[in-house]
């Protein structure tokens, strides 16, 4: 029973401090990628494919946003692809958007997956970059993007996510700030896993038409380009602003619902599970997998090593040092981390009952409209 519970705390170490460590260091190692003309030389045509169940009102003021790119107008197709279950007519956003921004009407059943595959059919460049309707996207964001697939290496690029909250968790920030330096060095070495769904690019002739019902097409996407030969890049750069704020509850349902789509990839897509199909293997399992077991190993680990510490007369001193830390825990900070590690285990039961989450935005979101 040590030994189950040596190993199990041991790869919850190595998940969240080991993996991110040996990534960087390998990825000192390894020579950066090299790319064609600087981004404001490029002449390079882009379509960015907006996916949107959100009301006019909202997609003009992030078109207009779109259009304010450093990217040469004539170079930038702007394609906005209605969700089939919007409530609004196709016309009325004919009705605020310029003349040459092409709406088009997601596929039936509607959700994220079916309506991006309606925007790629639509979209007349090679190089396609997808947006979000919530997020603002930096200047040059658009030709940076572009500016990295001139490297024939690689099929797909991701963007960085960068939120506006200034009063959001210290946790989440800290969980940005590590996950943002493990892309940096995934990159390096070969490829990301997963790109941010806010803000990215990828060569049209990769393009796969999603499943309907896909949740994070931000992971399907990336592991089937790399699957085709091809890396997938990560360009801190061009940035998503996010200005939306969202409480505990908000992020904890974001939470679930990524990894309810990771297990989803898992399940729909099982060749990602082995390491000879899998280009990606090793980094999906220690960046996404065992993340999410993080929870089950916690429980396997403590529970193994207070019964070895019970069967050697320490059960009494065990229960009272796990009564006190649980206390301290959950009467300061650490109790927001706790409550985090719930969100694999709905996810588990959300994959057992098959209740793949159709898109949808946080309840109670309202989006708000910067000026």
């Amino acid at each position: 029973m040590m030994l189950v519970a040596v190993v199990a705390l041991a790869l919850v170490v190595m998940t969240w401090v080991g993996y991110p460590l040996v990534a960087a260091l390998v990825a000192s190692r390894r020579p950066p990628l090299s790319f064609g003309a600087p981004p404001h030389a490029s002449d390079r045509a882009v379509t960015v494919v907006l996916a949107t169940r959100e009301s006019p009102r909202v997609v003009v003021d992030r078109v207009h946003d779109l259009l304010a790119s450093t990217q040469p107008r004539h170079l930038l197709d702007v394609v906005v692809a209605v969700d089939a279950a919007s409530p609004y007519a196709l016309a009325d956003f004919g009705a605020v958007l310029p003349a040459d921004v092409r709406v088009v009407a997601g596929d039936a059943p509607g959700g994220k997956a079916t309506t991006l595959n309606a925007g790629v059919r639509a979209a007349s460049t090679e190089i396609l970059v997808f947006a979000d309707s919530a997020q603002r996207f930096a200047p040059a964001a658009i030709p940076e993007l572009a500016h990295f697939l001139s490297n024939c290496d690689l099929g797909a690029v991701s963007g960085a996510y960068q939120t506006q909250d200034a009063t959001g968790s210290p946790l989440l920030r800290g969980f940005w700030w590590l996950e943002t330096r493990i892309r940096r060095a995934e990159a390096r070495i070969h490829s990301l896993v997963a790109v941010t769904g806010a803000i990215y690019a990828i060569r049209k002739s990769l393009w796969r038409p999603l499943p309907p019902d896909l949740i994070c097409d931000d992971l399907y996407v990336p592991l089937h380009v790399a699957a085709g030969g091809y890396r997938v890049g990560f360009c801190e750069t061009a940035i998503a602003s996010d200005v939306r704020t969202f409480d505990r509850r908000q992020e904890f349902s974001r939470k679930v619902r990524t990894l309810t789509g990771m297990l989803q990839v898992c399940g729909w897509c099982p060749w990602v599970l082995s390491p000879l199909a899998n280009p990606l293997w090793l980094q999906f399992v220690f960046h996404k997998l065992l993340r999410l077991a993080t929870p089950y190993l916690l429980l396997v680990g403590l529970s193994a090593g207070g019964w070895v510490l019970a069967q050697r007369g320490l059960g009494a001193e065990v229960a009272i040092a796990l009564s006190l830390l649980g206390i301290a825990v959950f009467a300061g900070p650490g109790a927001w981390a706790i409550s985090l590690q719930a969100a694999p285990i709905v996810a588990t039961f959300n994959a057992i009952r098959g209740r793949w989450s159709v898109w949808s935005m946080p309840a109670g979101q309202e989006r708000p409209i910067p000026h």
